[in-house]
């Protein structure tokens, strides 16, 4: 009988003993499930939005790198020229020679006549994610520019005497910018932009051309044949940018706005881009895009008296005008390859309206791609 009694006092405290370590494990238990779930929940809150589709390639603004991430790129550009425009209309070499007062002295007519121009631009830019909100953008580069020039024998006349092949190349301007969104949800997304480019391309660079006398003389190169600008321009812009399921969409504007004239003393006309586009993503890494592109500009304000040829590009006021081009284009991502740090875009168009403050060279295509690595 006293062992049974011993047995039971001794289990009586066990039981005491064992309800408030119980409670203590459970409320330990909630404890670390709530540290948890607010863990959690901060880093929901400060991880980076999910990407949306990529923009097409000619979009500024629109794709940014996520926070503490570097995008390097190096995009080739080609662009060609041929064909002269007054307004909407072509006309012939014959009839601005014969027609168009050289800009220096108008008793006289122009002699010489571009034929074509292909411009090549080889650019590099880094791109930094400083927030998920904002970026940071920095972009340079190299251009090579060539014309085939023809001039026309004599002071006056319409026979052809010869053609000139030459070019120039040089750094071009640099471009410092910064992308900032103001606004996004599941669905569409408002980001600004603003940028300034700084006179890192050549704007003193010569050619040698054949002169309607038979012979050659090397002088400065025409303004649209120079490499720079020799200006700081200011570059602000706008991006809205939508997706739902696999489509996407965006509207975007873009200035370059020169801030004075150049040592030379000129400055290029304001220039206004408007761009609105659609996107489908055929499969998670490859998106193909329609866009369309306007641009209006004013012609070169001031005058580089050691730009003097005989010819229409030598006129600071045969510069500038209305265009409306269209575009096609796809983004592939290498992730279908197990490469997701890397991309490749392409885009290429053709102008559907050109209306020219000329007689100046029209647009006959244009086409770029990049080569793009997330780091």
């Amino acid at each position: 009988m006293r062992k049974l009694i011993a047995k039971a006092a001794l289990r009586g405290p066990r039981r005491v003993l064992r309800k408030p370590l119980a409670a203590a494990a459970v409320a330990c238990a909630a404890a670390i499930t709530a540290a948890a779930a607010d863990e959690t929940a901060n880093v929901a809150a400060n991880a980076p939005p999910p990407s949306p589709p990529p923009a097409p390639f000619g979009v500024f603004g629109a794709d940014m790198p996520a926070a503490g991430r570097f995008i390097l790129s190096v995009a080739p550009d080609f662009v060609r020229r041929s064909g002269t425009r007054i307004g909407t209309r072509g006309v012939s070499s014959e009839y601005i020679v014969a027609t168009t007062p050289w800009f220096v002295y108008p008793k006289l007519n122009l002699r010489l006549v571009p034929q074509n121009t292909f411009f090549a631009t080889e650019t590099v830019g880094l791109a930094y994610g400083v927030t998920n909100d904002l970026a940071l953008f920095v972009t340079a580069g190299m251009i090579e520019k060539n014309i085939d020039m023809l001039t026309f024998k004599g002071a006056a006349g319409l026979t052809r005497l010869g053609m000139s092949y030459t070019g120039t190349q040089s750094p071009t301007d640099t471009t410092v910018a910064a992308v900032y969104r103001i606004y996004q949800d599941d669905i569409h997304r408002v980001q600004i932009n603003l940028g300034l480019t700084f006179p890192t391309g050549g704007n003193q660079n010569s050619f040698t051309l054949l002169q309607p006398d038979g012979t050659y003389a090397t002088s400065r190169a025409f303004y649209a044949m120079q490499l720079g600008t020799g200006t700081y321009d200011a570059m602000p812009g706008v991006i809205y940018a939508g997706h739902l399921d696999k489509w996407s969409w965006g509207l975007g504007y873009r200035a370059r706005l020169p801030l004075a004239a150049n040592p030379q003393g000129y400055r290029w006309g304001d220039l206004h881009q408007f761009t609105g586009w659609f996107g489908y993503s055929w499969l998670p890494g490859i998106t193909t895009t329609f866009r369309l592109a306007g641009s209006t500009q004013t012609p070169i304000r001031g005058t580089d008296w050691h730009i003097f040829g005989k010819a229409q590009a030598a006129n600071p006021n045969y510069y500038g005008g209305q265009l409306v081009e269209a575009f096609g284009g796809a983004i592939i991502s290498g992730k279908l390859i197990g490469y997701d740090s890397v991309s490749i875009a392409i885009e290429a168009g053709l102008p559907v309206y050109q209306s020219l403050n000329g007689p100046q060279i029209s647009k006959n295509w244009q086409a770029s791609m990049a080569l793009r690595i997330k780091m």
